[in-house]
């Protein structure tokens, strides 16, 4: 089934519990179509983002449900924005030549360009998302900003306060210099309620000059990076309303596919209000396939 059939069968389970999803995209780009954009195509969700490339910002505000604002996110500071040669790289961070070349596939030194390869400094400043208003206080938040997504939630934490779900790039390798790995963000979000649920789309390339001859950017063994989501605690779930929960079984389902979690949510709403909507909702993820229960995916670099 696609997620587009999903998004009716959850919707139509949820009845009057499930109000509008907002959804804060943090560093968006316009290379297709986001995990979310079933919930937007349905009516049933916005986003608010922020892409500082104004081409791309005006690009991606063409759509439908979406509004994105050409603002730098941080510490609320001054900044040197690093463009590289691939628009996808760039970041507030310094890309790191003597880890990034150690990997078939990708470069950053000068004296062999490749996507990390520096080719301007900009300065900016950037704002506080806790200080950015008409932003909205989102139900989902993914980021994707090389390396600078824990300034962005310290900074931006009351922001999220009705936020049950955070959707996190984090590096295990330290590409840019002074950025923040996995476990900083980890440890930060821990602090804030939150727990990790699971890995998605992740990243790693082979450490020279081992590589593959037909796939030179295939995966063997090193982890480079991955898209972390993070819930919250699913142990104490007194501190979700009716409404964050039903909007989280949504997310998760459609966004996710993390049945069990949403399955678990909603015998949450079953305890508080008398109902069977968990019976239901196993019923209608019967015919999911082994496949469609996203874990973990390895994804090449190119």
């Amino acid at each position: 089934m696609t997620m587009d059939g999903r998004v009716e069968i959850v919707r139509n389970l949820l009845g009057d519990l499930l109000s509008p999803v907002s959804v804060m995209d943090i560093g968006a780009m316009p290379e297709g179509d986001e995990r979310y954009a079933p919930m937007v195509a349905a009516g049933i969700a916005s986003v608010v983002g922020f892409e500082p490339n104004l081409e791309h910002a005006d690009k991606l505000s063409e759509r439908p449900g979406w509004r994105f604002l050409p603002y730098f996110l941080g510490n609320g500071e001054a900044g040197t924005f690093h463009v590289t040669a691939y628009p996808g790289c760039c970041s507030l961070f310094e890309p790191d030549p003597e880890v990034i070349d150690l990997f078939t596939g990708i470069r950053a030194s000068p004296d062999h360009v490749g996507s990390f390869t520096v080719q301007e400094t900009v300065p900016v400043e950037t704002r506080r998302l806790d200080d950015i208003d008409g932003a909205g206080f989102p139900d989902l938040v993914k980021l994707d900003i090389q390396g600078a997504e824990l300034d962005v939630l310290r900074h931006g934490m009351q922001r999220l306060s009705r936020c049950t779900i955070i959707e996190c790039e984090a590096e295990f390798i330290a590409l840019y210099k002074g950025q923040p790995l996995f476990g900083d963000i980890q440890s930060f979000l821990a602090s804030q309620g939150f727990v990790l649920h699971k890995f998605i789309d992740v990243a790693g390339l082979p450490l020279r000059p081992f590589a593959h001859l037909e796939q030179a950017y295939r995966p063997v063994s090193q982890l480079l990076w991955a898209d972390a989501v993070f819930v919250r605690d699913f142990s104490r779930l007194d501190a979700l309303d009716d409404g964050q929960l039903a909007k989280a079984v949504l997310i998760l389902d459609v966004v996710y596919r993390s049945y069990d979690l949403a399955a678990f949510f909603l015998g949450e709403l079953d305890r508080r209000r008398g109902g069977d909507l968990t019976e239901a909702y196993l019923q209608s993820v019967q015919s999911a396939s082994p496949d469609d229960l996203l874990v973990m995916n390895w994804r090449p670099f190119a």
